[in-house]
């Protein structure tokens, strides 16, 4: 578990105990069957409580055992005691006799595998002997100055490489590197810049712990290992795993349901600000790279890391990210994996920062690629705020595991954000209810979580509320669980566009705009269809390489899809390209949003891909638009900012799986096939009650099942259903078969046709923090009549505090904007500005909440941006207070565009031009046939 975070936020043999305790109902899903395991959930599908340390004493174990099955609950995730960690015979004993009796009570238990967080010290006995495989980085310092003395402070450590580039254009030129080795005296390199614009950098190499989560988590503060290097990891499991087999037995699968590994990283991302920035870095690293990439990793390469080095910088760091990604997962998840599997365990847990994908490149290389080494891929949730509940992470791990066929997808669910006050925080702690409780395990369970371990205080609840709990949960995951996700769309993880985009930061992952952008894409794109009730499966590049074209579908094993979204995608291997071409001329969709095809793994850029991209998406990108290819196939292109109009292209070519028959319904869905049946999950992801029609691409009598009462509430069911579902409820729809979702010929030509209205004419105002200083001017370049624009300008009056800019569009009275669809911004951003954040819009109803929503437009990219915003977009804003948490858009007071939570530098200036804003309704009928 990792509350750094809250500051933004047995192989496969295996697991056959899981699954056949998931699937008891036998290959024919008899209704006997599924009843007797739906009135009475199994242990593994309830709520595993993590009590870490069980009591030394029998009397008091076996009181522990009785107290938590009189709550309901499934059972424990445990470890041998802290105290005297893995070295004491008489915790071993405490262990060995706690977990036998559990097992006699029928419980369901976990394996941790540390002392704490991060996983992979043992709680220190992995570094006692060898310093030498502590995590190790490179720390860079950089600036960039003109003609002149220049002073540059070296990071710690022993100096690798000094040198200074000249820039043109943006880009550093590594063929005229001047070696400033020689002049770094004192920790301080000093030189005299000749005539021109540079670049310079000074690299040491150090231990990576100073600002790092090693040194920043709330456990112990400890130095960390190296997950680049196999030695600490092989050292890990035979100090940890290979003394709970020789302890408990060698069948681990026998006692546990998997393991869980807590958080381990490479610690090369900065959880507060530093005067360098860090690479990842071990003695291996350059052997494996040059073995695998066939070039040197060295001081010619090195600054490319740092600096814009153009295309070939492009590709030094899709290979310096790629030889990390694979290190990582092989060293450390991959050996964790396959000794586990000697032990016919699975191996599970969660990675850390899992909330940013562009956090993911220094803390892992590849995240999705670990995450399939995994048998037990998990989450954790510091939440219990439903409508704050990351469910797309759940929906990203629970990809990874459908994939390979995994059927455990674990969450550790906590309080925490509500209860956890660091140093000078005074607010009151939050007592979360029974309610939001369900609703927070709702999301995850919706979003492919079908095991739920808890670190809940569970304050003010009595032991009825934790039953209820505990049936519920055990009610849902369990009918959940096996079979295989039923679902027409793919998004990609786009890691290999992102790494070329990447710069390491001195805080945290924000100083790489381009990498953000993508992010932002993706975030979007996943929201979107989350918000539509379109469900769908992350996939990643092996993926789409490796999966097979078969008329209009991209099929892996059970999984077929039908539509494939790029977020943000210009890079992928050649392989997978050539694939998704094979698709769209099959008749498959492909959906593109702000980036076209354009590099492969070996050439930046790649003309053979630039003409794939017009052969799919046409020559005319400059909106959004739709070109018809092969059998009824299509690319269909989104440029960026015009993301939110995903749901809309999607609807004008393919059916809805679950069509929800009333606009911004809180209803959230997924589908499974399990044992020969169609199972529906539909929860109201909302606090008031909802009413209304949902339809399904099923036929034959279906079946609605409660999980409040346990029981069938109904049976013959049509494919059109009423539905009542309480606050934060949900329900299981049950059919014999399914009906495959319609395609429709797909129009080529613009899309879609948005009908666009002004607002009325207001003279907007200004709403800043305390560290800024701002001006708002007329921008007569870009305003039109009817339709003024003006430019913000702030200065930042100090550095490294959360910051905030607004320009407010208040109008005198309430707007009523029921019916629309989308906010559209149109805003300019001046060249050379490298701000790291993004455009926000807010939403105010008349005597209530803000609606936060961001935007997609980077601060840091020049030019004209046009954003359209859904409106489904909009979420409550964790500092407003209003009294159903949900916008009237009948009441609309004002709206504001700007920035927010940004860490910029003292005298820095954020400026941007706005018009003022429309709104847009969306006519799809001419998307369809």
């Amino acid at each position: 578990m990792n509350p750094i975070r809250w500051r933004f936020a047995r192989g496969v043999l295996g697991c056959a105990l899981f699954v056949a305790a998931a699937c008891s109902a036998g290959a024919e899903g008899k209704p006997a069957d599924f009843a007797a395991r739906f009135a009475k959930p199994t242990p593994e599908s309830r709520i595993i409580k993590i009590i870490h340390n069980w009591p030394d004493k029998p009397e008091a174990q076996d009181g522990l055992i009785q107290r938590l099955q009189g709550q309901g609950f499934g059972g424990v995730v445990c470890n041998v005691s802290f105290d005297e960690y893995l070295e004491s015979d008489a915790k071993w004993t405490a262990l060995t006799r706690a977990v036998g009796e559990a097992k006699k009570a029928g419980m369901a238990l976990w394996l941790y595998d540390e002392r704490g967080y991060p996983s992979g010290n043992a709680g220190g006995l992995v570094l006692r002997d060898h310093p030498e495989w502590e995590a190790r980085g490179l720390l860079v310092a950089d600036k960039e100055c003109g003609a002149g003395p220049v002073e540059l402070n070296s990071p710690p450590g022993k100096v690798v490489m000094a040198a200074s580039f000249p820039v043109r254009d943006g880009q550093i030129d590594l063929s005229k590197k001047v070696d400033l080795t020689r002049e770094v005296r004192n920790g301080k390199l000093n030189w005299v810049a000749p005539e021109g614009r540079w670049h310079l950098m000074v690299f040491t190499e150090e231990r990576l712990y100073e600002g790092t989560h090693a040194e920043g988590n709330l456990h112990e503060k400890m130095p960390y290992v190296n997950l680049l290097m196999a030695e600490p990891t092989e050292r890990f499991i035979n100090v940890t795993h290979q003394r709970y087999a020789e302890r408990l037995g060698k069948d681990l699968g026998k006692t546990f349901v998997a393991t869980f590994t807590d958080e381990p990283s490479l610690m090369s991302c900065y959880l507060k600000p530093m005067p360098w920035r860090p690479l990842p870095w071990a003695p291996n690293l350059p052997v494996e790279f040059k073995k695998r990439r066939g070039y040197a990793l060295d001081e010619s390469v090195l600054p490319a890391l740092i600096g814009d080095a153009g295309s070939r910088g492009q590709k030094i760091r899709y290979d310096f990210w790629l030889t990390v990604g694979e290190l990582v997962s092989a060293n450390f998840f991959g050996q964790i994996q396959d000794r586990c599997r000697t032990w016919n365990i699975p191996s599970g847990g969660h990675l850390l920062m899992e909330e940013g994908m562009v956090a993911h490149v220094p803390l892992y290389g590849d995240f999705f690629r670990c995450a399939r080494r995994l048998d037990a891929p998990s989450i954790d949730c510091l939440t219990s705020l439903p409508q704050e509940v990351p469910w797309f992470i759940a929906r990203l791990m629970a990809s990874a595991a459908e994939l390979d066929g995994h059927p455990i997808v674990m969450c550790e669910t906590s309080d925490h954000g509500q209860v956890w006050r660091g140093p000078g925080d005074n607010r009151p702690k939050r007592v979360v209810t029974e309610t939001e409780i369900r609703g927070t395990c709702n999301r995850l369970i919706v979003s492919g979580v079908n095991a739920i371990t808890s670190y809940y205080s569970f304050t003010e609840l009595s032991d009825e509320a934790l039953r209820r709990l505990n049936e519920w949960i055990g009610r849902c995951c369990a009918s959940l669980s096996g079979g295989q996700q039923v679902a027409d769309v793919a998004l990609l993880y786009p890691v290999e566009s992102i790494w070329p985009k990447f710069r390491p930061a001195r805080h945290w992952a924000s100083d790489s705009a381009g990498a953000t952008a993508i992010e932002t894409a993706w975030r979007a794109a996943a929201e979107s269809l989350f918000g539509s009730q379109r469900d769908f499966t992350v996939v990643d590049s092996r993926t789409l390489a490796e999966a097979k074209v078969q008329a209009g579908e991209l099929v892996q094993g059970k999984l077929r899809w039908r539509v494939v979204i790029l977020p943000g995608v210009d890079t992928l291997p050649e392989a997978a390209w050539r694939n998704l071409e094979r698709f769209v001329q099959s008749g498959g969709i492909l959906i593109a949003l702000g980036a076209l095809p354009t590099n492969t793994e070996r050439d930046f850029p790649s003309r053979e891909i630039q003409a794939l991209a017009s052969a799919v998406f046409g020559e005319s990108t400059a909106a959004p638009s739709v070109k018809v290819c092969g059998k009824g196939g299509a690319g269909i292109y989104l440029p960026s900012g015009s993301e939110g109009l995903l749901p809309v292209a999607l609807d004008g070519v393919l059916e809805r799986d679950v069509t929800v028959h009333a606009l911004r319904a809180p209803v959230r869905t997924a589908h499974r096939r399990i044992d020969g049946r169609e199972v529906y999950f539909l929860i109201n992801d909302s606090s008031k009650p909802w009413q209304g029609e949902v339809t399904l691409s099923a036929s034959g009598a279906g079946e609605r099942w409660d999980p409040a009462a346990g029981v069938v509430a109904q049976t013959n069911l049509a494919a059109r259903v009423s539905l009542n579902l309480e606050p934060y409820g949900a329900t299981l729809l049950r059919y014999p078969a399914a009906k495959t979702p319609a395609k429709h010929a797909p129009r080529g030509g613009a899309l879609p046709n948005l009908l666009q209205r002004a607002l009325p004419e207001v003279k907007p105002a200004m709403a800043q923090g305390e560290f800024v200083r701002t001006e708002l001017a007329p921008d007569t370049e870009h305003s039109q009549p009817g339709r003024p624009a003006w430019q913000a300008t702030s200065k930042l009056t100090k550095g490294q505090v959360d910051t905030f800019m607004f320009v407010r569009f208040l109008f005198p009275e309430p707007l009523n904007l029921e019916g629309v669809e989308c906010l559209v911004i149109d805003a300019w951003v001046p060249e050379g500005q490298q701000t790291g954040t993004q455009l926000l819009a807010i939403m105010q109803e008349k005597g209530g909440g803000d609606f936060l929503a961001t935007t997609g437009g980077l601060l840091g990219a020049r030019g004209h941006h046009r954003l359209f915003v859904p409106v489904s977009r909009l979420q409550h804003a964790g500092w407003s207070q209003d009294k159903d948490g949900e916008l009237d858009l009948k009441q609309v007071s004002e709206i504001r565009i700007g920035w927010g939570g940004y860490y910029g530098s003292e005298g820095e200036q954020v400026k941007f031009s706005i018009a003022l804003p429309q709104v847009g309704s969306i006519a799809t009928t001419d998307t369809k046939p």
